[in-house]
């Protein structure tokens, strides 16, 4: 999810050196080897728009880690959306080989991609981000990033949710806003290559390389390298990572909404992953896209529910 307080503000990426071409041909060897005669072909979105120096991390990083890469990603910044579907026109420009700019959300990209764009080859997985600000906690039901890596469920492909961490106090830094998202996304996109390799390589012959309906979200701290304490599974706080703010204005009933840091603690769960994020951990959740609750809790609401259609209330 993002944020309209950094709408298409993001200064041009400077993201070092891209490596070594043998060293890509090196991973794509390595790919090749695992799983036959071609590599993973990975379908990248994001909500801050197809420009956005996260996506463009992200891509540097997994076409040099030897994977197939095509882009639909939103012309425009669609922060927030979640799941949003776009019902009538949508226009769509190819710029390049598999590199795709969709006038709708980030939703309406996957799907799209997903029908229309790739329909002979399809994608083994869709990797949403890198999304300039965190996606924890109750603000992951809003997040347009999350929501495209969702989307790719109903498709029945596997799908990973990324993020780097936001500090609001480096708002207003100069010359670069926010630097220390800026520095992240680099590291951030390297990890997430090593994630998807593991997935590749721990994965059963001729199965997903997820579990059906499951998506990763994975956010990373706004921190440098070193100072990243490990990686967490984590469980999704009851709590936002961000909430938001109304602002009265000089005009009656009109206001401006701006964001405030959440609360970190959520004591109704074991390693929430706010509390693990702001400790310095990478956290990497699993969130499912099968909409169906389970667990204790609501298998005894099922059995409440079902005693009206044998004995209804009069």
């Amino acid at each position: 999810m993002n944020f309209p307080l950094c709408s298409r503000q993001f200064p041009s990426p400077r993201f070092g050196q891209t490596l070594r071409a043998v060293t890509a041909i090196s991973l794509l060897a390595i790919s090749l080897l695992v799983h036959g005669e071609q590599p993973l072909h990975v379908l990248l979105t994001n909500d801050d728009g197809f420009d956005a120096p996260g996506i463009t991390a992200m891509r540097e990083a997994l076409v040099n880690a030897g994977y197939k890469v095509s882009v639909a990603a939103p012309r425009e910044q669609q922060s927030g959306s979640s799941m949003k579907v776009t019902l009538g026109a949508i226009e769509v420009e190819q710029t390049s080989e598999r590199f795709w700019i969709i006038d709708g959300t980030p939703a309406d990209s996957v799907s799209f991609a997903l029908l229309k764009l790739l329909p002979n080859s399809r994608p083994d997985i869709v990797i949403s981000g890198i999304n300039f600000g965190q996606n924890l906690g109750t603000n992951t039901n809003l997040s347009g990033t999350v929501g495209a890596a969702i989307m790719a469920t109903q498709f029945s492909v596997p799908a990973i949710a990324v993020s780097v961490g936001l500090d609001l106090a480096e708002s207003g830094a100069t010359p670069v806003r926010f630097p220390s998202t800026m520095a992240a996304f680099a590291p951030a996109a390297d990890f997430t290559a090593k994630v998807l390799r593991q997935l590749e390589l721990s994965r059963e012959p001729t199965s997903s390389l997820l579990p059906a309906s499951s998506v990763l979200n994975i956010n990373y701290p706004a921190i440098p390298r070193e100072a990243i304490k490990g990686v967490r599974m984590a469980r999704v706080a009851q709590v936002g990572g961000f909430v938001p703010n109304y602002l009265e204005g000089d005009v009656p009933g009109k206001y401006t909404a701006t964001l405030v840091h959440g609360a970190p603690e959520d004591s109704s769960r074991a390693d929430p992953d706010i509390a693990l994020f702001s400790d310095g951990y990478i956290t990497i959740s699993v969130l499912d896209g099968d909409l169906n609750a389970n667990g204790a809790d609501n298998n005894q609401l099922k059995a409440r529910i079902e005693q009206f259609f044998s004995n209804p209330v009069k």
